[in-house]
């Protein structure tokens, strides 16, 4: 293998709700006190905003439940900006970002378009938005092809949500509509998988709460427009400027992930480094990889911890991967 076949573009990828659990990180808070710093930082801002600790509700509440949005929402981004500082004190740094949905926020940081006290502001701005709305609905992953059903669904008054791979969508809907079309599936023998989320994301219905975001963006830090290789999650292409309503569409615009993997592929072999709480985004990835591809793909948080080996384990590999 030659010099050239060796290296890789180094690409974040960062996910968004549905990703979550209640611990995401926890071997990294414990054990990185980079890590640890860094959502220490964000868990102030957030007790003076909403008047709860995060890090209680990520470490130390038991309950079962985590799909708050007042709570999820701020808890991923924060999260993900921390495993951002992480690796930026390891001297990784990538030359493609890209984020999924409330991912955006988090890919903003890392891309230089806005810093993390505002990203993480922003969260708890639009969670708050979404929750005065009083949208009702949620998502349901279908595992099956979605031509094949895409007008079973639409009778059932659900919307596509986003394409992961083939084989493997998301609809987004009111509750009642989800629960009809669950059922409907479940007869005919097709798997579906409810994400533990409380609002019909990527759907909309989401334009109840827009009016509310928009007047939060326009006396909000203005960001800065994206530097090279910042891949839009909704868009699937590599932009150099953003809307002023840019973080709204990123989370209530159909998303193509298969589009975003080809874009990058494109580009040459990559080293895709999932920076989300559960490896979904390298799940995504590997299932569109084509044979014969020298792409690579790597977790570091998932519910199984690991996290400190997997980050001596991206070491290792860095060195035969920078472009």
């Amino acid at each position: 293998m030659t010099e050239n076949e060796c290296k890789k573009h180094i690409v974040f990828l960062f996910s968004g709700q549905g990703s979550h659990y209640r611990g995401m990180g926890r071997e990294l808070y414990e054990q990185h006190p980079k890590f640890k710093s860094c959502l220490e930082r964000l868990d102030q801002m957030v007790q003076k905003q909403l008047n709860y600790s995060l890090i209680d509700e990520l470490y130390t509440n038991t309950e079962e439940s985590f799909d708050e949005l007042l709570i999820t929402h701020p808890a991923i981004v924060a999260v993900e900006i921390a495993l951002y500082e992480v690796l930026l004190e390891m001297g990784i740094k990538p030359d493609f970002i890209s984020g999924n949905s409330l991912g955006e926020f988090a890919a903003g940081v890392a891309n230089g378009v806005w810093d993390a006290a505002n990203a993480v502001e922003a969260a708890i701005e639009q969670a708050k938005s979404i929750c005065r709305a009083d949208i009702e609905g949620g998502m349901m992953v279908v595992f099956a092809e979605e031509i094949k059903l895409r007008s079973l669904y639409k009778q059932h008054q659900l919307f596509l949500a986003s394409d992961n791979f083939k084989g493997h969508f998301t609809l987004s809907g009111k509750t009642s509509h989800l629960e009809v079309f669950e059922s409907k599936l479940s007869e005919e023998g097709i798997s579906t998988f409810r994400l533990p989320v409380n609002v019909p994301f990527h759907s909309p219905l989401m334009k109840a709460a827009k009016a509310d975001f928009d007047q939060y963006s326009s006396s909000a830090s203005a960001f800065k427009a994206p530097s090279k290789g910042f891949i839009s999650g909704f868009e699937a292409i590599e932009i150099n400027e953003l809307t002023a309503d840019y973080f709204w569409q990123a989370i209530s615009q159909y998303s193509n992930f298969t589009k975003i993997i080809d874009l990058l592929e494109a580009k040459g072999p990559c080293l895709y480094i999932d920076m989300g709480p559960s490896g979904t985004s390298a799940a995504f990835v590997k299932y569109n990889l084509q044979p014969g591809t020298s792409s690579e793909v790597l977790t570091i948080m998932s519910p199984y911890r690991r996290e400190i080996e997997q980050l001596e384990k991206l070491q290792q590999k860095i060195k035969d991967t920078v472009v």
